[in-house]
């Protein structure tokens, strides 16, 4: 199946060369060759099914037929080994604990404004600002219990922040629905990896509150 794949000049998680696997995706394109292409298709079909029929769908609000449309599903995984996982989870820890830090001190103090680091007038004229929010302090300081954060890679494999999404407790519903996805629809090509557990975030986030 990917005989003639190339991946060309920029950084892909599968291949480092033409015919010649990621060490961390070796397996996994192992069992996708092994599977006919129809198979492969097969699947692919069955598991948007599933998506569908799991509610794991988004409308289009600029579109007036206001159709239900399923999320982009793809049946191969992008596989991203423990030691990167870990290196990117220690830094999303980070980021979101300096968003809540932020949040503090602009409904707070308000120091960073104070000090000039960012302008006052790029605060107060965002839609985003509340004023009935000064003065509030939430328990433990945790303003936002839940962040998507966009992830993008160079053509290098370095990872970026394309942005942060603090209102977005729905793909908690949407990566649950992936994830059941494609450990059943998809078992065969998934049982070589041992998954990072996703499930434990409910009970992560009631302990904060």
């Amino acid at each position: 199946m990917f005989a003639t794949y190339d991946p060309e000049d920029f950084y892909d998680e599968l291949f480092e060369a033409i015919g010649q696997p990621r060490p961390e995706a070796a397996a996994l394109i192992d069992r996708i060759n092994a599977l006919p292409v129809e198979d492969v298709l097969r699947r692919q079909q069955a598991a948007q099914s599933a998506l569908f029929k799991l509610g794991v769908t988004f409308n289009v609000y600029s579109d007036n037929q206001g159709t239900e449309r399923i999320l982009p599903f793809d049946l191969i995984p992008r596989i991203i080994s423990g030691r990167e996982w870990e290196r990117l989870e220690r830094g999303l820890k980070q980021r979101i604990q300096a968003l809540n830090l932020f949040l503090s001190d602009i409904y707070g103090e308000q120091k960073i404004l104070k000090d000039n680091v960012i302008p006052a007038e790029l605060i107060f004229s965002a839609s985003g600002f509340h004023k009935p929010c000064m003065g509030l302090q939430p328990p433990k300081g945790v303003w936002c219990h839940i962040t998507g954060t966009d992830l993008v890679r160079d053509r290098s494999g370095q990872w970026y922040v394309l942005e942060d999404n603090l209102r977005c407790p729905s793909w908690c519903v949407i990566r649950a629905g992936n994830r059941r996805v494609m450990k059943t629809r998809c078992r065969s090509c998934s049982i070589a990896w041992q998954f990072v557990r996703s499930m434990t975030m409910p009970d992560n986030c009631s302990k904060r509150c």
